[in-house]
């Protein structure tokens, strides 16, 4: 780089007019010269050995740029495939929700159908266990009625035995209570 700056400041003071060798007027075409071939040489060496190396760099970043470039036309025709089945589906939505709808529906009157059954046969079920235990209480009822009957018309007829019954009547039925114990 030194070359570099060198030739730069010579070909500054050249054109000026100057120069170190007391050359009032005129150009160093030698010194010109073997400048440029200084440059020449030392940027063709450079090129040399720094060709294959760049070339590489150049090469490999073409071929990670190819990968980039294919990788990104796959992701794009993966969105678009994505992007039309995303429409598809947006497209059948309202068909899709209508569907879903109706079968909610559906469900829900088989289940009310299914509650509606349930009900019936819990109230045949109720009404047939009401109804025997009507009969129950009934015949609970009807015996009762019966043994309090039964129970009044003893009292009554006892009363009324008692009322009629003489001291001879008395006497009489002790003599056969006694007799038919004896017998036994």
């Amino acid at each position: 780089m030194s070359g570099i700056l060198e030739t730069t400041v010579l070909l500054a003071v050249a054109a000026s007019g100057g120069g170190e060798h007391g050359e009032a007027h005129g150009i160093d075409w030698f010194e010109l010269g073997s400048m440029f071939l200084n440059f020449v040489l030392l940027f063709g060496f450079l090129g040399y050995k720094l060709r294959p190396v760049l070339a590489s760099g150049l090469t490999s970043r073409r071929e990670n740029f190819g990968k980039r470039l294919i990788e990104a036309q796959q992701k794009q025709a993966e969105a678009e495939s994505r992007l039309e089945e995303y429409k598809a589906k947006l497209a059948n939505l309202e068909t899709e929700f209508r569907r879903v709808v109706e079968s909610y529906e559906a469900e829900a009157r088989a289940d009310q159908k299914k509650m509606e059954e349930e009900t019936e046969k819990a109230i045949e079920r109720l009404a047939r266990e009401t109804e025997f235990t009507i009969h129950q209480e009934f015949r609970k009822a009807e015996n009762l009625i019966q043994a309090t009957a039964v129970e009044a018309t003893l009292r009554k007829a006892e009363s009324l035995v008692r009322q009629r019954i003489t001291d001879d009547d008395r006497a009489r039925l002790n003599d056969r209570a006694i007799a038919e114990l004896g017998r036994n």
